[in-house]
């Protein structure tokens, strides 16, 4: 198993045991016992508001065996995400290729959902830069993407904070998502790799 340490952050790239770390956070691989506070997460409105809704059979089972079927296929999931020092599962952060066709696609997105409980702690985008390190540093992904509903603030909030940006031109309409429905509208931020790599020669 090999280590490779960066600032705060140690990838092991063993993908069965693999694990992102930061100061306070764990991405890791799935285990049979995220299957209900993931459930659980998914159940609670106020986190799934900008999001499609899960059945709870979906959030039990389909949405974490698609991604550990992702890892093993791309090297890249929504990995589970855990609190250092309590061993608490908090969320899924991660990243993905996009499974639809757009003016963007093929594309990697990157995105996140955290359990309400850990709101306002910074996770979110503490977990998602570790991501973003993974797909640029071990993955040397050209770009990466994330989009958001419209109304959805706080994600923009977090993209911006990662270094993305966005172009309004680029918004577009969700095709998995049914006319209507308010989250068709997205907004679409982008990171290159280049952009990326300055952004961090900024921060040392």
């Amino acid at each position: 198993m090999s280590v490779v340490s960066d600032k705060d952050l140690t990838m092991i790239t063993n993908l069965e045991s693999m694990q992102i770390q930061t100061e306070r956070l764990i991405l890791r691989s799935w285990q049979e016992a995220d299957r209900q506070p993931f459930a659980d997460m998914s159940a609670d409105e106020r986190v799934m508001e900008h999001l499609m809704p899960l059945t709870p059979h979906d959030a039990y089972y389909t949405w974490i065996d698609r991604q550990i079927d992702a890892l093993k296929q791309h090297g890249m999931c929504f990995w589970a995400v855990e609190a250092k020092e309590s061993r608490l599962f908090i969320g899924a952060v991660g990243l993905l290729p996009v499974s639809y066709e757009a003016h963007f696609t093929p594309a990697v997105e990157i995105g996140w959902r955290i359990a309400r409980a850990f709101w306002g702690l910074g996770y979110a985008p503490e977990a998602a830069a570790a991501a973003l390190r993974y797909g640029f540093d071990s993955l040397k992904l050209p770009e990466i993407v994330a989009n958001a509903g419209v109304a959805n603030k706080i994600s923009a909030r977090v993209m911006e904070k990662l270094g993305m940006t966005r172009d309004a031109h680029d918004d577009f309409q969700h095709p998995l998502v049914a006319e209507g429905n308010p989250l068709r509208s997205q907004m679409l931020y982008r990171l290159s790799r280049c952009r990326w790599l300055e952004l961090q020669g900024a921060d040392r």
